[in-house]
């Protein structure tokens, strides 16, 4: 076993039948990139190599793309957000949905949208899907943006995001169910609550991240439970992988950075323990569920 490997690469392959597609469609999912002067440029490359090896119909970053809003202060962090979007906007088409680091000020109430949105404007074929949906003949695609009342209490509100989502129509009305439909929010966890994913009912898949794979070290194991959440609960349970939420199906992406740059840096070398990790799901006419993980 590798005792160091968070300059390596592990992505988990999804296939999920999906009768309504004759030719495969494959999404390459990005998680809590947490772009700051601590992520280096090797890891950058490690994500970009894997994108042209998978060439994707899509790139999904779900969240957390910087560490803080001041790291779009930094030329250094901003190269590499850049020069990663600007890469993957070649291979693929590009959809960015906004987690709580993206635009919410650490500790505190105030938020800053415009800043990040700034940044993906002056990047070609790039998408922000801001409490927007994107649909073709091929994909429907929602993001949905989890406001701060939602993250910024001890434990999360799922009573405001049913509220504030329910208010939102056009994100879960009227879904194309003529082609698969993909809903992307960051944070996972209103997904063990029945009222909130009842909303979701009309949507094949929702994709997450933000809980870093319960930073489990090596990446080992298929199982749902974590070793700490982001709220600081220990062995928090739904926080890793695949599972059934009512007729379809959660991913939780793990993430590229576990402890990211604004945790305590007593922490910071428990990244070495924590591999890099990616999704790339298939919708297929494959009949079926599979799931294996890959070393890169």
């Amino acid at each position: 076993m590798r005792i160091f490997v968070d300059d390596f690469l592990q992505v988990r392959y999804v296939n999920l039948y999906n009768s309504k597609v004759s030719d495969d469609i494959k999404c390459l999912v990005i998680g809590d990139v947490h772009i700051s002067d601590n992520v280096s440029f090797k890891k950058i490359a490690l994500l970009k190599r894997q994108i042209e090896k998978e060439n994707p119909d899509y790139i999904l970053f779900v969240g957390d793309l910087i560490d803080r809003i001041e790291n779009l202060n930094s030329s250094f962090s901003l190269s590499k957000m850049k020069d990663l979007l600007s890469y993957a906007s070649m291979i693929g088409k590009v959809f960015v949905i906004l987690g709580n680091h993206d635009f919410i000020y650490r500790g505190t109430d105030k938020i800053n949208k415009k800043a990040f949105c700034e940044v993906l404007k002056s990047i070609k074929n790039v998408t922000l899907l801001d409490n927007e949906v994107y649909s073709s003949d091929k994909i429907w695609i929602m993001g949905y943006t989890e406001n701060v009342q939602y993250y910024n209490k001890e434990n999360y509100d799922f009573n405001f995001f049913y509220e504030d989502l329910k208010k939102r129509n056009k994100l879960y009305e009227n879904v194309n169910q003529e082609v698969p439909s993909i809903a992307l929010v960051h944070s996972p966890e209103f997904s063990d609550d029945d009222k909130c994913i009842s909303l979701f009912k009309e949507y094949d898949l929702i994709l997450s991240g933000h809980t870093h794979d319960g930073c489990v070290p090596f990446g080992i194991g298929n199982f749902k439970r974590g070793i700490i959440s982001p709220k600081k609960t220990f062995f928090p349970k739904n926080v890793r992988g695949l599972r059934k939420v009512g007729s379809n199906y959660i991913l939780i992406t793990g993430g590229v950075v576990k402890i990211q740059e604004c945790a305590p840096k007593l922490l910071w070398p428990f990244n070495h323990l924590c591999p890099v990790q990616v999704d790339v799901v298939t919708f297929s006419n494959k009949k079926g569920v599979d799931v294996r993980k890959k070393w890169y």
